[in-house]
């Protein structure tokens, strides 16, 4: 009940004679039409769109309050979201459409959800470098794996299927596999960068356990990581490990 109410009904019945309860009447009346504050029932308020925007239902007596409330931006806001994303919908289906794996894109409120049906593990990683996924950006299921990132300020997510039966054959195939980023690398064999120069594993790590490659008759070594992330996606070769190789890690 309004916590006004029984203020006004004094106030009504102090002014008012009548045969039976008028005030009580008046004052209920007063109430339902909407016309009587409840300052504890702020809460409550219910917003409606109009052509400038997200506005509070209010009495017609009342005017709109000059700036926008907090719920009102909020409403705004989640908006400006949700067109941001649809818009980014048809950027991604113009720009990708034409590639194999591409399965289709939409919207879901905030969100760009993309789909694509990965036939080659090499496919996959060029998609993760394009579109900026990262392995702690990476959640799979038996058939699939999501990847999420963001495309200017929208959050995306990418659902490549058939991604997670591709790695388990491709763990079985490798003579020496390490998985990274989701991907499986056969330190067996060497993997050829974007450049065009290809890396070997000679049986090193790093501290952190990442294998070290180096590039034939050079010294340097960077990690598998590393030349992923700068070079990548980095694709196998049939060139063999010339160097004795180590123990198995990975």
């Amino acid at each position: 009940m309004n916590k006004n109410l029984p203020q006004a009904i004094a106030m009504v019945r102090e002014l008012l004679a009548g045969d039976g309860d008028v005030a009580a009447t008046i004052g209920h009346a007063l109430d339902g039409a909407g016309l009587l504050v409840d300052p504890e029932r702020t809460f409550g308020a219910v917003l409606r769109r109009t052509p400038q925007g997200w506005a509070p239902v209010a009495p017609a007596t009342q005017p709109a309050p000059p700036e926008p409330t907090e719920l009102e931006q909020q409403a705004s806001d989640w908006d400006a979201a949700c067109q941001r994303a649809a818009q980014l919908v048809d950027v991604v289906r113009a720009t990708y459409a034409p590639e194999p794996d591409f399965v289709g894109v939409r919207a879901d409120r905030d969100t760009v959800v993309i789909s694509l049906q990965i036939a080659e593990l090499s496919r996959w990683a060029g998609w993760m470098s394009t579109l900026g996924i990262v392995e702690h950006q990476l959640t799979g299921l038996d058939y699939v794996v999501c990847g999420r990132t963001t495309i200017g300020d929208v959050p995306v997510s990418v659902l490549a299927y058939d991604v997670p039966e591709l790695q388990l054959v491709a763990q079985a195939k490798a003579r020496r596999p390490y998985r990274h980023c989701g991907l499986i690398y056969d330190l067996a064999v060497g993997h050829r960068d974007i450049t065009g120069d290809t890396w070997f594993f000679h049986g090193d790590y790093s501290a952190e356990g990442v294998p070290l490659l180096s590039q034939d008759g050079r010294p340097e070594r960077c990690t598998l990581a590393a030349v992923v992330d700068l070079l990548g996606p980095i694709l196998p070769v049939r060139e063999p490990v010339a160097a004795a190789q180590g123990g198995e890690r990975g």
